[in-house]
């Protein structure tokens, strides 16, 4: 006869964790299931081995916001920080809100999570894949690929998104939803590199720069702008602000177009001016020094062959105004055609997942069946980077493991 459970987990990264934590501290009995070889992988690479949890700021997420907008009001930013604190975890907050483990060192958050587990005698199946589960009268039966098999009187469904498999991604936790008859979203790449045209970043390949990025349709309309450090690579552009692009990117004729002066100059008026000045200052050399010193030499090269600037046999001092308006257009918004992304083989989160509306965001219950609840990644949520991905699977997880008991049930 298989063991029952009060509550089994099925998917042990940050979402599976903290909901397995939160349902053993108001004293059920706990089954957690994991089908690779250890927990928590995406933890440790999250925030560079840094671990980047949450985030102080104004939530930023997508998919369905207003239900990532009533999940966080339930288990808002100070309630985690007290469930880390209680974890005997000491926080470090940074200026732009991001929060990380004192320690910088994801193993610190990653061991919190399995000391509690061990502490309250979770029942850990590594390497044990779920590959169906029925509905049994007042219990749900799991069945794994190793041919065991599980009662729970609750379950949660917490396998990731479908983005790195490398750290686990599995398409699993929509099956087994999908099984129960709930929805699922279309799946594309989030937080994930762009592939563009390759003449324009020919000979880039390694450079990282700091600049505006705006991403634009085919009629030019604005769909996503941000600030921050863009690393060129021989297929595209990568880079946390290039990254945040990525879940835009559904069709073809879009474009990133780069402010390569980072804000350096409010007007094209100062930047003609800055120009006007290189040119009299390098009248008796080549073109190529007109943006020395603002830029990586092999950098300008390419804004200058963008601009349609003649380098050959000119000097700086022949180059016309006209020349230098464009010059002056280009370094403001260089444009790289996007062709794709990389794909969720190497986007760190998937956009899309289970639709929300078909859950509460109370304990993340379905409104279908009674005791099955979905919570983190496998939901169609997704954030930007800072810690709002992680903050949402360990909030989430939470409501789950808890399912409505409240904190004072908790704390006795």
């Amino acid at each position: 006869m298989p063991e029952t459970y009060d509550f089994a987990v099925v998917g042990g990264g940050a979402s599976g964790m903290a909901a397995a934590v939160a349902a053993a501290e108001c004293g059920d009995r706990v089954l957690l299931l994991e089908r690779s070889s250890a927990l928590g992988k995406k933890i440790s690479a999250s925030g560079n081995g840094r671990c980047n949890l949450m985030n102080t700021g104004n939530a930023v997420y997508y998919g369905d916001t207003s239900f990532s907008a009533d999940v966080i009001s339930f288990f808002p930013q100070k309630e985690l920080m007290r469930f880390w604190k209680r974890m005997g975890i000491v926080l470090s907050e940074d200026a732009s809100g991001r929060v990380y483990p004192f320690t910088l060192q994801s193993s610190t958050i990653l061991d919190a999570l399995k000391s509690k587990l061990k502490m309250f005698h979770t029942d850990i199946r590594l390497q044990s894949e779920v590959t169906h589960i029925l509905r049994e009268k007042e219990s749900f039966l799991l069945s794994a690929a190793d041919q065991t098999h599980f009662y729970a009187r609750r379950i949660l469904i917490s396998c990731g998104g479908k983005a790195s498999p490398k750290l686990g991604g599995t398409d699993s936790g929509y099956r087994l939803l999908s099984s129960f008859g709930h929805s699922i979203t279309p799946l594309h790449p989030a937080l994930c590199p762009l592939c563009t045209d390759t003449r324009s970043v020919s000979g880039l390949s390694g450079i990282r720069v700091r600049c505006g990025i705006r991403l634009v349709d085919n009629t030019g309309d604005c769909l996503y702008e941000t600030r921050g450090e863009v690393l060129f690579t021989d297929y595209g552009i990568s880079g946390i602000c290039a990254m945040q692009c990525a879940r835009f990117v559904v069709s073809d004729g879009f474009a990133a177009e780069l402010d390569l002066t980072d804000g350096l100059f409010s007007s094209s008026g100062q930047v003609m001016a800055y120009l006007r000045g290189r040119r009299e200052q390098f009248a008796e050399l080549s073109p190529e020094y007109l943006l020395n010193g603002l830029l990586m030499p092999r950098l300008s090269f390419a804004v200058l062959k963008q601009a349609g600037v003649q380098t050959r046999g000119l000097k700086t001092g022949d180059l016309s105004d006209q020349v230098l308006l464009s010059v002056s257009e280009r370094l403001r918004c260089y444009i790289l055609k996007i062709t794709g992304t990389r794909g969720l083989t190497d986007a760190q989160v998937t956009a899309g997942g289970a639709d929300c509306n078909e859950f509460y965001p109370s304990n993340l219950e379905s409104k279908f069946i009674p005791g099955l609840h979905a919570a983190g990644e496998v939901l169609n949520v997704d954030g930007d980077c800072g810690g709002f991905n992680l903050m949402f699977a360990f909030s989430s997880g939470i409501l789950a493991g808890r399912n409505n008991r409240t904190v004072k049930e908790v704390s006795e």
